[in-house]
């Protein structure tokens, strides 16, 4: 598991570098398939499942970020490159929740349950497994920024 969540970490770091994919499918968050430049390294691995996420939660007891997209998403992909590679949005996330990336290609038995109909959908949970936050399309930093902390400070003030 710490290997895939390291491969994971690594796919997101060249994603947020800015390289250029070298196959000419758009990047995805996680993916490995990108050369190294000298912008700061992320910090947050992303899960790739929910199960794996959700677990990490409860253990945790912090909330959960889901981000569900889709191949060939001209929006998923600018979110992927402009908001989640943010540092300020990595840094939040960092310091109080579980990053979960969903891609329909991947993810379909689950996200067939959830019932997505628009991509890019970002949703909020917390360990107990509740939705408090959901937002659906291109999400700019500052947007994402805001909920982060919007919700962060109603988990804490329970």
């Amino acid at each position: 598991m710490k290997r895939i969540m390291v491969l994971v970490g690594l796919g997101i770091l060249a994603v947020c570098r800015g390289q250029a994919p070298l196959s000419a499918e758009m990047p995805r968050i996680g993916d490995p398939s990108f050369q190294q430049s000298t912008a700061a390294p992320p910090l947050v691995s992303w899960h790739r499942s929910l199960e794996s996420g959700w677990e990490e939660s409860r253990r945790r007891n912090v909330p959960m970020v889901i981000y569900i997209t889709t191949e060939r998403c001209t929006y998923c992909d600018a979110m992927k490159r402009d908001t989640w590679c943010d540092q300020d949005v990595q840094q939040d996330l960092a310091n109080g929740f579980v990053a979960i990336q969903l891609s329909q290609q991947e993810n379909s038995a689950t996200l067939d349950r959830i019932k997505v109909t628009t991509y890019p959908t970002t949703l909020i949970g917390v360990p107990q497994g509740k939705i408090v936050a959901h937002r659906t399309g291109y999400q700019p930093a500052l947007a994402i920024k805001s909920l982060l902390r919007d919700i962060k400070g109603r988990v804490l003030n329970r």
